[in-house]
């Protein structure tokens, strides 16, 4: 095809796609919105308003206000109101469409319900009040008739509009029980079925159980319970509660959940559950609470306290080593005889420094090995440890790895024993020890040409069976004197990950 016919086709294209654009999509689009801004029914900046006043025939009469950039609830009672719903209906009045004008003048109110409106909506701004009243359903019971004052016109509007706007002192107070946030939060006390469950943070990421034994937990299920806590919201709220008696079985409670932070101290009184629950919710019903020093009471979700983890068994943190494994800057690993030593450099590089000195190796190998000690559980714990190591073969541990922690002057020690296992076969099918009385002992007894040749022929040490279980003490550890149990598996995997380093020699040809 001639290339000047190809440019004044394109041209052509060009021009016709901009005109589709220009005049047919974006007219379009811009006619819609003229046409939408026509049918608002009030003109105002919703950024302005500053005052809400709502006249319900079924809620009654609520005042909102706004005070230095928040929304509060002036009457029926002075409360925090619920930001969200508040912006929500903000958002409706400001938008409101009609859906017709009936009549642009001489209306005769009462015939349509205005003259006793179902619901009046008063809006003040920095400028003026504007107010809407809600009169009768239309005949089709889908649309109400509205009248706004200084306004001649009467107007048919959708029913969801309406709905929209009738609402209760429920809807658009704040629900939210504790006036905490979880960051703020630094104990937490629940006293359930006569036991005290306390926890402090001694850290952001770091949990302590005081009570009822002292312990690690994990951060993770403290956080999870402290979201659910301060996101709590009411399910009803008493502002008036009654006097006679004890109707919410607050006056002796025995249950209570205290948060205290640096600042606020808070303390949830649980009283009885609400009467006529479901089946479904008699597992965990509803109950009434107060915040300790307010009359006001609460009915809560009684899920959130029965799913509130108190056991230390559910709670305790089984991960024998505590620490971040992108803040260890040198490493070192002795294993049945054999050493390793790292560092990390301030610009996150690693030097390898044994078995052999190399450079700027690739990360991952040493995070990987770190990263398998920060996820190393324990199967059990003993307190205290025995003071005979050697019945747990730790009185010469098999395995013994150093963290240096950045911020530590001293690292922190793992070290693993484990009892021989019964001699196996090798290839050349003559039985042989894989460990000996001691695999450090087994190697100074040999001539380092014999161990060499151990090494590379047959079964080595390295690949020796572990037994399903071997003893782990860890030094400094909150867990003073503690001895854990941990998979004999954990050997295996760490022997592969420090194969990894002499593998990544290979790789890159050094």
């Amino acid at each position: 095809m001639n290339p000047g016919k190809v440019l004044i086709y394109l041209g052509v294209f060009v021009a016709l796609a901009a005109y589709v654009y220009f005049v047919e999509i974006r007219h379009k689009q811009e006619l819609e919105a003229r046409k939408a801004e026509a049918e608002k029914i009030v003109k105002l900046d919703r950024e302005k308003i500053s005052q809400v006043s709502l006249k319900s025939a079924d809620h009654g009469r609520i005042g909102l206000e706004q005070s230095a950039g928040t929304w509060v609830m002036t009457r029926p009672v002075a409360v925090k109101a619920d930001s969200s719903s508040v912006r929500s209906l903000l958002n409706t009045i400001s938008d409101a469409q009609y859906e017709k004008i009936l009549k642009e003048e001489d209306v005769k109110w009462d015939e349509y319900g205005l003259d006793k409106p179902l619901l009046t909506v008063s809006v003040t701004t920095r400028d003026e009040t504007y107010n809407l009243f809600f009169g009768a359903l239309n005949p089709a019971k889908t649309s109400y008739y509205l009248r706004a004052k200084g306004d001649p016109r009467l107007f048919l509007v959708a029913d969801t509009l309406k709905n929209a706007l009738d609402k209760s002192v429920y809807d658009l107070r704040d629900k939210t029980v504790f006036g905490l946030a979880p960051d703020d939060v630094d104990r937490v006390l629940i006293v359930k079925e006569g036991t005290q469950t306390e926890l402090k943070k001694e850290t952001p990421d770091k949990w302590i159980m005081v009570k009822p034994d002292r312990m690690r937990v994990k951060a993770s299920e403290i956080k999870r319970d402290l979201v659910n806590l301060t996101n709590l919201q009411a399910r009803d709220i008493i502002d008036e509660p009654k006097k006679d008696g004890d109707p919410y079985g607050l006056e002796n409670a025995t249950e209570r959940v205290e948060l205290t932070g640096v600042k606020r101290s808070q303390t949830l009184i649980v009283g009885k559950a609400k009467e006529g629950e479901d089946k479904e919710a008699r597992s965990a019903p509803d109950r009434y609470a107060r915040i300790e020093g307010m009359d006001t009471v609460y009915l809560i979700d009684g899920r959130t306290l029965a799913n509130l983890k108190t056991d230390p068994k559910d709670l305790q943190d089984k991960f024998v080593l505590d620490f971040k494994p992108d803040r260890i800057d040198k490493l070192e690993v002795e294993l049945e005889g054999k050493q390793w030593s790292a560092v990390r450099s301030e610009n996150g590089t690693w030097t390898l420094e044994k078995p052999q000195k190399r450079e700027d190796v690739d990360s991952w190998p040493f995070m990987g090995l770190l990263w398998s000690l920060k996820n190393l559980e324990w199967k059990d714990m003993t307190k205290p440890a025995p003071s005979d190591l050697a019945a747990v073969h730790l009185d010469k541990p098999r395995l013994v790895v150093s963290l240096w922690n950045k911020d530590d002057k001293e690292p922190m020690t793992f070290k693993a024993g484990w009892k021989n296992l019964p001699a196996r076969k090798t290839d050349s099918g003559t039985e042989k020890d894989p460990a000996g009385p001691s695999a450090s002992d087994a190697t100074d007894e040999k001539e380092p040409q014999e161990a060499a040749k151990e090494d590379t022929e047959g079964e080595s040490r390295d690949t020796a069976p572990i037994p399903e279980d071997i003893s782990v003490m860890v030094h400094p550890l909150d867990e003073k004197d503690a001895l854990f149990t941990i998979d004999g598996k954990f050997v295996d995997r760490f022997r592969e990950d420090l194969k990894l380093l002499s593998e990544e020699k290979d790789s890159r040809g050094r």
